[in-house]
């Protein structure tokens, strides 16, 4: 692959400065309407995705989003605020739509899908008791690859708390093993 600036060569393939001119107006228009349909898809916010107990210090949640070309959108989740483990999971419903990137709290993860594969999946830990927030970056594509048209993704979102009585299990379990390693140590006089 090797790249050729642009030269007197690339102006004699077009017929005339008036074509050139043309044809570099529809590239401008294209690129308006790209950045147009992702500003438009930038501003809107998603509601609240609402994360329901299912188990002892774990809670769930899902949510379908319609897209438009480039997407950036934010999620933000109630109850608000967590410390454990998030596995989040994305995929495409219509579309079809391909993510780029997604972070959570501030952790960036990457998407680079093989052939025909459309779900992201990852999980993180958070350290602190801080509000949740999901951010997604993709785009729905026309069949030629670009960038356009109406689709839609969804999401689930599992959230792991630990309980205080976990930890309480935890630690009386850890008191419970130095006692019998204690008490089986040989007597020597």
């Amino acid at each position: 692959y090797s790249f050729t600036p642009f030269s007197a060569t690339a102006l004699s393939l077009i017929d005339s400065p008036a074509a050139f001119a043309a044809d570099r107006m529809k590239h401008l228009i294209a690129a308006a309407a790209i950045a147009g349909a992702a500003g438009a898809s930038i501003a809107a916010t998603p509601d609240p995705v609402v994360l329901l107990p299912t188990g002892p210090g774990t809670f769930t949640g899902s949510f379908v989003q319609p897209v438009d070309g480039l997407f950036i959108d934010t999620f933000s989740f109630i109850p608000d605020s967590f410390r454990g483990r998030v596995s989040v999971s994305l995929s495409s419903l219509s579309g079809p739509v391909s993510f780029f990137t997604a972070s959570l709290n501030d952790q960036n993860f990457s998407f680079f899908p093989e052939l025909g594969q459309i779900n992201f999946s990852f999980s993180a830990f958070v350290n602190n008791d801080v509000p949740l927030t999901l951010t997604v970056f993709g785009a729905v594509l026309d069949k030629d690859g670009n960038p356009g048209g109406p689709g839609s993704y969804g999401g689930s979102i599992t959230a792991a708390v630990p309980e205080p009585q976990t930890w309480a299990l935890l630690l009386a379990g850890l008191a419970g093993i130095a006692v019998a390693a204690r008490k089986a140590r040989p007597v020597t006089v």
